[in-house]
Protein backbone atom coordinates (compact mmCIF):
# COMPACT_ATOMS: atom_id res chain seq x y z
CA UNK A 1 0.00 0.00 0.00
CA UNK A 2 1.67 3.28 -0.87
CA UNK A 3 2.30 5.82 1.87
CA UNK A 4 -0.39 8.58 2.95
CA UNK A 5 0.14 11.77 2.16
CA UNK A 6 1.29 13.59 4.98
CA UNK A 7 -0.58 16.83 6.28
CA UNK A 8 2.34 18.90 5.38
CA UNK A 9 2.38 17.53 1.38
CA UNK A 10 -1.53 17.47 1.22
CA UNK A 11 -1.20 21.29 2.37
CA UNK A 12 2.02 21.89 -0.13
CA UNK A 13 -0.48 20.63 -3.07
CA UNK A 14 -3.21 22.88 -1.99
CA UNK A 15 -1.48 25.68 -2.16
CA UNK A 16 0.11 24.76 -5.69
CA UNK A 17 -3.42 23.99 -7.02
CA UNK A 18 -4.39 27.43 -6.21
CA UNK A 19 -1.08 29.28 -7.50
CA UNK A 20 -2.25 27.38 -10.70
CA UNK A 21 -5.44 29.29 -11.32
CA UNK A 22 -3.32 32.40 -10.56
CA UNK A 23 0.39 32.02 -11.43
CA UNK A 24 2.54 34.53 -13.86
CA UNK A 25 5.81 34.43 -15.51
CA UNK A 26 8.70 31.92 -14.10
CA UNK A 27 5.85 30.37 -11.64
CA UNK A 28 3.38 29.65 -14.77
CA UNK A 29 6.07 28.00 -16.59
CA UNK A 30 7.40 25.79 -13.69
CA UNK A 31 3.83 24.41 -12.80
CA UNK A 32 3.64 23.54 -16.20
CA UNK A 33 5.80 20.42 -15.53
CA UNK A 34 4.06 19.82 -12.42
CA UNK A 35 3.67 16.02 -11.13
CA UNK A 36 0.30 16.41 -9.80
CA UNK A 37 -2.52 16.35 -12.77
CA UNK A 38 -4.86 18.10 -10.39
CA UNK A 39 -2.69 20.92 -10.55
CA UNK A 40 -2.23 20.74 -14.08
CA UNK A 41 -5.74 20.61 -14.65
CA UNK A 42 -6.15 23.50 -12.20
CA UNK A 43 -3.47 25.54 -15.32
CA UNK A 44 -6.47 24.98 -17.10
CA UNK A 45 -8.53 27.52 -15.51
CA UNK A 46 -5.54 30.23 -15.44
CA UNK A 47 -6.52 33.12 -17.31
CA UNK A 48 -2.74 33.78 -18.51
CA UNK A 49 -2.26 30.26 -19.72
CA UNK A 50 -1.63 30.96 -23.45
CA UNK A 51 -0.43 29.07 -26.54
CA UNK A 52 2.88 28.62 -25.93
CA UNK A 53 2.12 27.30 -22.08
CA UNK A 54 -0.33 24.49 -23.92
CA UNK A 55 2.24 23.50 -26.34
CA UNK A 56 4.46 22.72 -23.32
CA UNK A 57 1.77 20.89 -21.69
CA UNK A 58 0.75 18.93 -24.98
CA UNK A 59 4.61 17.71 -25.56
CA UNK A 60 3.98 16.17 -22.27
CA UNK A 61 3.05 12.30 -23.17
CA UNK A 62 1.91 11.78 -19.80
CA UNK A 63 -0.82 14.19 -19.86
CA UNK A 64 -4.06 12.75 -18.69
CA UNK A 65 -6.76 11.99 -21.41
CA UNK A 66 -9.36 14.38 -19.64
CA UNK A 67 -6.77 17.51 -19.86
CA UNK A 68 -6.26 16.77 -23.85
CA UNK A 69 -9.78 16.60 -23.74
CA UNK A 70 -10.43 19.86 -22.24
CA UNK A 71 -7.99 21.32 -24.55
CA UNK A 72 -9.49 20.32 -27.86
CA UNK A 73 -12.79 21.46 -26.42
CA UNK A 74 -11.26 25.04 -26.47
CA UNK A 75 -12.32 27.04 -29.50
CA UNK A 76 -9.96 29.53 -28.87
CA UNK A 77 -6.98 27.42 -28.62
CA UNK A 78 -8.33 25.39 -31.37
CA UNK A 79 -7.65 28.17 -33.89
CA UNK A 80 -3.69 27.40 -33.50
CA UNK A 81 -2.72 25.43 -36.36
CA UNK A 82 0.34 24.04 -34.26
CA UNK A 83 -2.04 23.31 -30.97
CA UNK A 84 -4.49 21.38 -33.11
CA UNK A 85 -1.50 19.23 -34.82
CA UNK A 86 0.18 18.61 -31.13
CA UNK A 87 -3.66 17.13 -30.05
CA UNK A 88 -3.53 14.81 -33.20
CA UNK A 89 0.17 13.44 -32.67
CA UNK A 90 -0.37 13.26 -28.76
CA UNK A 91 -0.70 9.04 -27.69
CA UNK A 92 -3.73 9.96 -25.25
CA UNK A 93 -6.25 12.59 -27.40
CA UNK A 94 -9.29 10.98 -27.54
CA UNK A 95 -10.09 9.80 -31.10
CA UNK A 96 -13.13 10.99 -31.65
CA UNK A 97 -11.50 15.02 -30.74
CA UNK A 98 -8.33 13.79 -32.87
CA UNK A 99 -9.60 12.25 -36.42
CA UNK A 100 -11.63 14.98 -37.84
CA UNK A 101 -8.93 17.50 -36.94
CA UNK A 102 -6.81 15.66 -39.82
CA UNK A 103 -8.82 17.08 -42.50
CA UNK A 104 -7.71 20.61 -41.65
CA UNK A 105 -3.89 19.77 -41.48
CA UNK A 106 -1.22 20.27 -43.92
CA UNK A 107 -0.42 17.45 -46.29
CA UNK A 108 3.11 17.52 -45.60
CA UNK A 109 1.86 16.94 -41.73
CA UNK A 110 -0.13 14.05 -42.39
CA UNK A 111 2.49 12.43 -43.82
CA UNK A 112 4.75 12.92 -41.13
CA UNK A 113 1.82 11.13 -38.88
CA UNK A 114 1.43 8.37 -41.34
CA UNK A 115 5.76 7.87 -41.62
CA UNK A 116 6.09 8.44 -37.86
CA UNK A 117 6.93 4.73 -36.50
CA UNK A 118 4.79 4.23 -33.27
CA UNK A 119 2.28 6.20 -34.55
CA UNK A 120 -1.61 4.00 -33.45
CA UNK A 121 -2.26 2.01 -36.77
CA UNK A 122 -5.87 3.55 -36.40
CA UNK A 123 -4.74 7.50 -36.54
CA UNK A 124 -1.89 6.54 -39.65
CA UNK A 125 -5.14 4.86 -41.17
CA UNK A 126 -7.20 7.85 -40.88
CA UNK A 127 -4.15 10.31 -42.31
CA UNK A 128 -3.22 7.94 -45.39
CA UNK A 129 -6.84 8.84 -46.05
CA UNK A 130 -6.96 12.13 -45.53
CA UNK A 131 -4.16 12.29 -48.00
CA UNK A 132 -5.62 10.52 -50.65
CA UNK A 133 -8.67 12.83 -50.23
CA UNK A 134 -6.31 15.58 -51.40
CA UNK A 135 -4.75 13.42 -53.87
CA UNK A 136 -6.67 15.11 -57.03
CA UNK A 137 -5.48 18.41 -55.97
CA UNK A 138 -1.67 17.59 -55.43
CA UNK A 139 0.78 18.59 -57.16
CA UNK A 140 3.80 16.78 -59.00
CA UNK A 141 6.01 18.03 -57.43
CA UNK A 142 4.06 17.19 -53.94
CA UNK A 143 3.31 13.49 -55.16
CA UNK A 144 6.84 12.74 -55.94
CA UNK A 145 8.00 13.32 -52.15
CA UNK A 146 4.74 11.24 -51.00
CA UNK A 147 5.96 8.47 -52.98
CA UNK A 148 9.53 8.75 -51.99
CA UNK A 149 9.09 9.15 -48.20
CA UNK A 150 5.40 8.30 -47.45
CA UNK A 151 4.32 5.14 -45.45
CA UNK A 152 4.21 1.86 -47.10
CA UNK A 153 -0.13 2.60 -48.06
CA UNK A 154 0.72 6.03 -49.55
CA UNK A 155 3.51 4.70 -51.99
CA UNK A 156 1.34 1.59 -52.76
CA UNK A 157 -1.26 3.81 -53.68
CA UNK A 158 0.67 6.00 -55.86
CA UNK A 159 1.91 2.79 -57.84
CA UNK A 160 -1.24 3.99 -59.71
CA UNK A 161 -0.67 7.62 -60.61
CA UNK A 162 -0.53 8.40 -63.85
CA UNK A 163 2.84 9.85 -64.42
CA UNK A 164 6.05 7.58 -64.36
CA UNK A 165 8.50 9.94 -62.22
CA UNK A 166 6.10 9.10 -59.37
CA UNK A 167 6.33 5.33 -60.04
CA UNK A 168 9.26 4.99 -60.10
CA UNK A 169 10.17 7.19 -57.08
CA UNK A 170 7.16 5.24 -54.96
CA UNK A 171 9.19 1.47 -55.84
CA UNK A 172 11.99 3.39 -54.33
CA UNK A 173 10.27 3.92 -51.26
CA UNK A 174 12.29 1.84 -48.38
CA UNK A 175 8.76 1.28 -46.50
CA UNK A 176 6.85 -0.11 -49.69
CA UNK A 177 5.66 -3.28 -49.12
CA UNK A 178 5.09 -6.23 -51.52
CA UNK A 179 1.50 -6.50 -50.35
CA UNK A 180 1.47 -3.33 -51.49
CA UNK A 181 2.51 -3.64 -54.83
CA UNK A 182 0.98 -6.54 -55.69
CA UNK A 183 -2.70 -4.87 -54.33
CA UNK A 184 -1.64 -2.10 -56.87
CA UNK A 185 -1.20 -4.76 -59.83
CA UNK A 186 -5.00 -5.37 -58.48
CA UNK A 187 -6.78 -2.45 -58.40
CA UNK A 188 -9.34 -1.25 -61.27
CA UNK A 189 -6.66 1.61 -62.65
CA UNK A 190 -3.48 -0.36 -63.04
CA UNK A 191 -1.95 0.46 -66.27
CA UNK A 192 0.43 -1.05 -68.97
CA UNK A 193 3.83 1.53 -67.12
CA UNK A 194 3.25 -0.31 -64.06
CA UNK A 195 3.37 -4.46 -65.16
CA UNK A 196 6.21 -3.16 -67.65
CA UNK A 197 8.30 -1.14 -64.61
CA UNK A 198 7.73 -4.38 -62.50
CA UNK A 199 8.79 -6.82 -64.94
CA UNK A 200 12.22 -4.90 -65.17
CA UNK A 201 12.72 -3.87 -61.45
CA UNK A 202 15.50 -6.67 -60.05
CA UNK A 203 13.69 -5.39 -56.10
CA UNK A 204 10.83 -5.97 -56.84
CA UNK A 205 10.29 -9.12 -59.38
CA UNK A 206 11.11 -11.69 -57.36
CA UNK A 207 8.66 -11.22 -54.60
CA UNK A 208 6.49 -14.55 -54.74
CA UNK A 209 3.32 -11.80 -53.95
CA UNK A 210 4.19 -10.15 -57.11
CA UNK A 211 4.46 -12.87 -59.59
CA UNK A 212 1.60 -13.73 -59.02
CA UNK A 213 -0.52 -10.43 -59.23
CA UNK A 214 1.72 -9.69 -62.00
CA UNK A 215 0.59 -13.01 -63.55
CA UNK A 216 -2.89 -11.75 -63.34
CA UNK A 217 -2.52 -8.29 -65.00
CA UNK A 218 -4.02 -8.03 -68.40
CA UNK A 219 -0.96 -6.34 -69.64
CA UNK A 220 1.33 -9.04 -68.88
CA UNK A 221 2.86 -10.58 -72.48
CA UNK A 222 2.45 -14.05 -73.46
CA UNK A 223 6.35 -14.71 -73.12
CA UNK A 224 6.30 -12.72 -69.58
CA UNK A 225 3.89 -14.88 -68.40
CA UNK A 226 5.35 -18.34 -69.44
CA UNK A 227 8.51 -17.56 -67.44
CA UNK A 228 6.72 -16.26 -64.47
CA UNK A 229 5.03 -19.05 -64.73
CA UNK A 230 8.02 -21.48 -64.96
CA UNK A 231 9.71 -19.84 -61.31
CA UNK A 232 6.32 -20.55 -59.36
CA UNK A 233 5.90 -23.39 -56.66
CA UNK A 234 3.91 -26.59 -57.24
CA UNK A 235 1.12 -25.02 -55.40
CA UNK A 236 1.13 -21.52 -56.52
CA UNK A 237 1.43 -23.16 -59.99
CA UNK A 238 -2.21 -25.07 -58.91
CA UNK A 239 -3.43 -21.50 -57.70
CA UNK A 240 -3.08 -20.16 -61.25
CA UNK A 241 -4.24 -23.06 -63.09
CA UNK A 242 -7.61 -22.84 -60.93
CA UNK A 243 -7.96 -18.96 -61.25
CA UNK A 244 -11.12 -18.29 -63.47
CA UNK A 245 -9.56 -15.09 -63.74
CA UNK A 246 -6.94 -15.96 -65.58
CA UNK A 247 -7.75 -16.90 -70.00
CA UNK A 248 -8.20 -20.43 -70.19
CA UNK A 249 -5.47 -21.37 -72.92
CA UNK A 250 -3.31 -19.81 -70.42
CA UNK A 251 -4.95 -21.72 -67.65
CA UNK A 252 -4.67 -24.99 -69.65
CA UNK A 253 -0.58 -24.50 -69.94
CA UNK A 254 -0.35 -23.84 -66.29
CA UNK A 255 -2.17 -26.93 -65.73
CA UNK A 256 0.05 -29.01 -68.16
CA UNK A 257 3.16 -27.46 -66.41
CA UNK A 258 1.69 -28.54 -63.45
CA UNK A 259 1.21 -32.21 -64.58
CA UNK A 260 4.90 -32.29 -65.79
CA UNK A 261 6.69 -30.85 -62.41
CA UNK A 262 4.13 -32.85 -60.32
CA UNK A 263 5.44 -35.94 -62.64
CA UNK A 264 9.07 -34.96 -62.42
CA UNK A 265 8.46 -35.05 -58.84
CA UNK A 266 7.40 -38.13 -58.36
CA UNK A 267 10.10 -39.71 -60.43
CA UNK A 268 13.02 -38.10 -57.96
CA UNK A 269 10.92 -39.76 -55.08
CA UNK A 270 10.99 -42.79 -56.72
CA UNK A 271 14.95 -42.75 -57.63
CA UNK A 272 15.50 -41.64 -54.09
CA UNK A 273 13.57 -44.63 -52.63
CA UNK A 274 14.94 -47.40 -55.28
CA UNK A 275 18.82 -46.08 -54.35
CA UNK A 276 18.37 -47.11 -50.99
Amino acid sequence: MPDKPSHRSHSQLEQDIGAARTATGPLLENLLYHTSSEVLSALLENPRLGESHVTVLLSRKDLPRDMIRQIAQNREWMKSYSLKLAVVKHPHAPRHFSFPMLKHLYLFDLMGIAATPGTPPDLRRQAEDAIFAQRERIALGQRLTLARRGSSRIAGGLLNDPDPKVLESALQNPYLTEIEVSNALYRPQANSCLTDTLLEDSRWINRRLVKLALLRSEFLSLGHFMDLLSRLNIQDLADVAEDARIAHNLREYAGKLLKSRQASQRRKINARQASK
